[in-house]
């Protein structure tokens, strides 16, 4: 009867340590075909679909347009819908302008975005491995799911889980979750890669007889 519950307990070791090693080597496996996939991409456009859901929301809010992403940090966000506006990272100083609310909101951009906050990844500004703690949350023939948690403990930074497609390790869908509760999800279609992107793109002029808000630094 021992040997039976010692080889039993065995055999439950033996099959956990399987399990651990392939889940492992998959999560191994996404996350260098990811990084190999953003190693290799000067440039990136998209269009996107963003909802965004919080606890102090009734609902969700939809939003939609067009991203466009220069390593190692530029970017360029412009929403058509429903409320238009329009965000500028130009290298130094990220710009976002609300037109309906006649203001422009200026930051420097690493303030904004630190090197392990998780939507700098996609920015080209971060390294997977050594800015998150990664996990694989699931796999099946043509996707990996994982879950990057910045290692860099912030009470403002949350969490990002990606759908990644294995064909080519793109993006399908980043969902992003801040310490408040609020969820972000953004999914990528038509995307472009080491496409030209025209002078001007990541240049942002304040258009006149707007507000220009310059947020207090901490």
């Amino acid at each position: 009867m021992r040997y039976r519950r010692w080889s039993g307990a065995l055999a439950l070791l033996a099959v956990g340590s399987l399990a651990w090693s392939e889940g492992q080597a998959a999560l191994d496996e996404a996350l260098g075909a990811l990084q190999a996939r953003y190693d290799a991409t000067r440039t990136l456009k998209a269009a996107f679909r963003q909802t965004l859901e919080s606890p102090t929301l009734a609902g969700a809010l939809e939003a939609r347009g067009t991203v466009v992403f220069e390593k190692p940090n530029r970017m360029r966000w412009d929403y058509t819908g429903p409320d238009v506006q329009t965000i500028v990272g130009d290298g130094e100083t990220l710009w976002i302008y609300q037109p309906d609310l006649k203001q422009v909101i200026k930051t420097p951009l690493r303030a904004a975005f630190q090197s392990s906050t998780p939507v700098t990844f996609l920015a080209g500004l971060g390294n997977v491995r050594r800015d998150f703690e990664p996990s694989l949350v699931t796999e099946d023939a043509q996707r990996w799911v994982i879950r990057l948690v910045p290692r860099q403990s912030d009470a403002g930074i949350g969490t990002l889980l990606l759908d990644i497609r294995k064909h080519d390790a793109s993006v399908a869908e980043a969902r992003i979750t801040d310490a408040a509760g609020t969820v972000t999800t953004i999914r990528f279609e038509a995307e472009e890669r080491n496409a030209a992107v025209p002078a001007g793109t990541f240049r942002f002029t304040p258009p006149p007889g707007v507000d220009v808000v310059t947020p207090p630094s901490s």
